[in-house]
């Protein structure tokens, strides 16, 4: 009978455990343990059928996010604080149904602004990679203006060393890559043979050291060399994308020094076309908005990942209506590269519609 309610016991023991402690440690190692929510799953049906109607020719496949700001503080409209759970266990989901080639994040994971801590951000900063690495597919990241803690640093800490950046979030990308020394693994590229692809990473986030703090962005002068020699050793008949936080292309005044050297990197990727070489794209975030222009090359953002309504219009850049217990509640798309028809597709899970173009 003792032996009998040991067992009991122990079983009980056993559930409890089940119940609290291990899915938090399935969270903790960034796995995706939760089932997708109801209505989530005809739009897991409808965009595994778009997909495997583009996938009928060889292609390049990739799940593709920006924008997630995650916080565990309310500090605007947000309809919800955390989209990324949902984000990561709908991926992993669709991942059963189709063939993925990785996981593209175009950058601010985080808020990382006040009353956040600078303690609090590198947290966030870890859940939400570990949540991206749980999906199970190589990831690769490009920084964005908020993950480096800058617009926290002003009330305490400081920006984010490059040392902190590479175990923060570089650590967590894909092992094949070949990366830039210069800036600390914040550019690099990775090549896909069978379809003669190069993807790059293009950091976008510089700030002139003599600027201090002020809302600047740019590519430094260390990046506009690493890719320009990198684009003249591009192997013929190999095509490239570009995947970067904020666009090369900006409607703003070139000289700005929130855009700096943002001529220079357009005119290299000019003289790569010029001169033969097949450019793709470039694909970016920043702006939470969906956005195009074909000009002088094909440039395309995606809107923000955080469940947030904004105005829906600005200029031709166009932000999707969200409503909560809808699959509007979620958004990112299913990259989709077809070099024999030259075109490129997103698939759009969530709110928005999907798009096509040429190249």
């Amino acid at each position: 009978m003792q032996k009998i309610t040991k067992l009991v016991i122990a079983v009980i023991a056993l559930v409890v455990l089940s119940i609290t402690v291990f899915p938090q440690t399935l969270n903790v190692l960034g796995k995706s343990p939760e089932k997708p929510k109801s209505y989530y799953l005809d739009e897991i049906q409808d965009t595994t059928q778009k997909v495997r109607a583009l996938t009928k020719e060889p292609a390049l496949v990739f799940f593709l996010c920006s924008d997630v700001h995650y916080n565990t503080v309310k500090t605007d409209n947000r309809l919800k604080l955390d989209s990324v759970t949902d984000m990561t266990t709908n991926m992993a989901a669709l991942k059963k149904q189709i063939q993925v080639d990785g996981l593209i994040c175009l950058g601010d994971i985080v808020d990382a602004k006040p009353p956040t801590k600078m303690d609090e951000t590198k947290q966030q900063i870890d859940y939400v990679m570990k949540r991206l690495q749980g999906v199970g597919v190589p990831l690769i990241y490009s920084m964005g203006n908020h993950d480096d803690n800058r617009y926290i640093s002003r009330k305490d800490g400081t920006v984010l060393t490059p040392q902190q950046i590479e175990s923060m979030f570089m650590r967590y990308t894909l092992p094949n890559k070949v990366i830039d020394p210069s800036m600390n693994g914040l550019n690099y590229y990775v090549d896909y043979d069978r379809l003669k692809i190069r993807v790059f990473v293009v950091d976008s986030n510089y700030q002139k050291p003599e600027d201090g703090f002020h809302w600047s962005h740019g590519f430094s002068d260390n990046t506009v060399a690493w890719f320009s020699n990198c684009l003249n050793e591009v192997p013929k008949g190999w095509s490239v994308l570009v995947l970067t936080h904020r666009r090369l292309v900006q409607n703003k005044n070139p000289g700005k020094k929130w855009i700096y050297n943002q001529m220079k990197m357009v005119e290299t990727v000019n003289n790569f076309i010029a001169n033969g070489g097949t450019y793709i794209a470039t694909i970016s975030g920043h702006i939470h908005r969906d956005y195009s222009h074909s000009k002088p090359f094909l440039e395309f953002s995606v809107a923000a990942q955080k469940c947030q309504n904004i105005e829906a219009k600005k200029g031709k850049a166009l932000a999707p209506e969200r409503k909560l217990n809808t699959a509007s509640e979620d958004l990112w798309d299913v990259l989709v590269i077809r070099p024999q028809s030259r075109k490129i597709n997103t698939v759009r899970f969530g709110a928005g519609d999907d798009r096509e173009w040429s190249y």
